[in-house]
């Protein structure tokens, strides 16, 4: 009986012997494959707020730039893209997602998480390379507001990082106020009006080429429309700020637009970039160049 026993626990301890080898090899959920970059806590250096379904406010932006407070409207689509980096000598992996919360946390939610791998920081007298990371939540309807030094909010969406699913360990964070309507746009022409109207862009140079060699606005296959500002003010902000935020080199177009068109336009609100014009293809080849200002 004693003889029974004895083999029966060491069945048992092999059995769970061998369970805690094939747990302790399984690779954990969100990290890399065996052979594959290191799981590691990353930094996130910065976030930008993206599309044209939030807005800022007049006198809404910091010193960098940045939104103190995005106004949205519930259910639109608040996009953040954050840029995150490492600062280990060796590739590394990490995972990131979205989070959506109002302020008093009676509504929470999350993007899938995003696995990214991140290149070894070698050279200590330059900045880390970073990586965006760019993911989609709806506004939630928070009903309730709070006071900040950056003014009244809603609630926060934020970028999360960690090196595994499961543990977020850093974040970085967007305040939004929830407001009854969609975010106000400029002002379109009524339907017939005369007239004509003025428009800026901020261009790329491949687009600055295209201009300067068909002498009209096109688009690349995949694009739906064009953007275009009501002031010159507008485009070269948003030149200043792309070319800041390593987009390239950037310049201001001058053109104008029939009113009667402009009027089937949409008006948005681009965040960080205030009001602005939204032309589908067969409003944009309607808009004349007038000039390229270098």
């Amino acid at each position: 009986m004693k003889q029974k026993w004895a083999l029966i626990s060491t069945a048992i301890l092999a059995l769970v012997g061998g369970i805690a080898a094939a747990l302790t090899a399984a690779p954990s959920p969100g990290g890399p494959s065996a052979g594959g970059p290191a799981p590691a806590l990353p930094l996130i250096f910065s976030t930008q707020p993206e599309g044209a379904h939030a807005h800022v406010p007049a006198g809404g932006l910091r010193n960098d730039r940045a939104p103190k407070v995005l106004v949205t409207s519930p259910g639109a689509p608040l996009t953040l893209t954050g840029l995150v980096g490492s600062r280990r000598a060796e590739e590394t992996s990490s995972v990131t997602r979205l989070r959506v919360s109002c302020w008093v946390w009676q509504h929470v939610s999350y993007t899938p998480y995003q696995r990214v791998v991140l290149p070894a920081y070698l050279d200590p007298t330059v900045p880390p390379e970073t990586t965006p990371v760019t993911a989609t939540l709806p506004t939630p309807p928070c009903t309730a507001t709070a006071g900040s030094p950056d003014g009244p909010y809603s609630g926060t969406v934020c970028v999360l990082a960690g090196a595994r699913e499961g543990a977020d360990l850093a974040a970085s964070c967007q305040k939004f106020l929830v407001a009854d309507g969609p975010p106000p746009g400029p002002r379109l022409p009524a339907a017939g009006a005369a007239g004509v109207v003025p428009l800026w862009r901020a261009v790329t140079e491949a687009e600055r080429k295209s201009l300067e060699e068909k002498g009209a606005y096109g688009l690349v296959p995949g694009l739906e429309g064009k953007y275009f500002f009501p002031t010159r003010e507008q485009a070269e902000n948003f030149r200043t700020l792309a070319e800041e935020r390593g987009w390239g080199t950037y310049v201001v177009t001058e053109a104008e637009i029939d009113a009667r068109h402009l009027a089937k336009a949409e008006a948005i609100a681009a965040a960080g970039e205030g009001p602005a014009f939204f032309l589908r293809e067969g409003l944009v080849k309607l808009v004349r160049l007038v000039r390229i200002i270098r």
